[in-house]
């Protein structure tokens, strides 16, 4: 396989996760000696911060690529961008941290100098996680 095209989907563990940490959120305001109305307000932003989390989650679209000609490129819903994937990416089992650089000055200079990207196993079928594991080991990551 030469080339590889990864569209990740939204990943169930990571809504959860999102679910919990604004569970656990709410029931420390709640739990808390403050005043009433400085509660209400800490309430009503943790509901709007966790909104906009889901919806963020919900919109955020990419697409990975990897041909032997370009390299990888990033899609965030757009064009692809060539990005040079760093050393410090992480593989796990679980999860995959995506540390990488735009290649082309008209990207970096739009975007900040690194990113991170990430994926999570469960956002991908088993076999794509793997492929997508295996080009990176054998390509980008020595």
């Amino acid at each position: 396989m030469s080339s590889l095209l990864i569209i990740p989907g939204t990943s169930k563990r990571l809504k959860m996760m999102v679910i919990f940490v604004h569970i656990i959120a709410l029931g420390a305001i709640m739990a808390n000696a403050l005043a009433a109305t400085i509660k209400i307000s800490l309430f009503i932003l943790s509901c709007l911060h966790y909104w906009l989390t889901v919806r963020r989650l919900m919109a955020k679209h990419y697409a990975i690529k990897y041909t032997e000609a370009l390299g990888w490129e990033l899609s965030k819903g757009g064009d692809f961008a060539p990005i040079e994937i760093l050393a410090s990416t992480v593989i796990t089992t679980r999860a995959l941290f995506l540390h990488f650089k735009y290649r082309s000055p008209a990207q970096s200079w739009k975007f900040s100098h690194k990113k991170l990207l990430l994926v999570l196993n469960d956002a991908l079928d088993d076999e794509d996680y793997r492929w997508l594991v295996v080009k990176l080991k054998t390509t980008a990551i020595k």
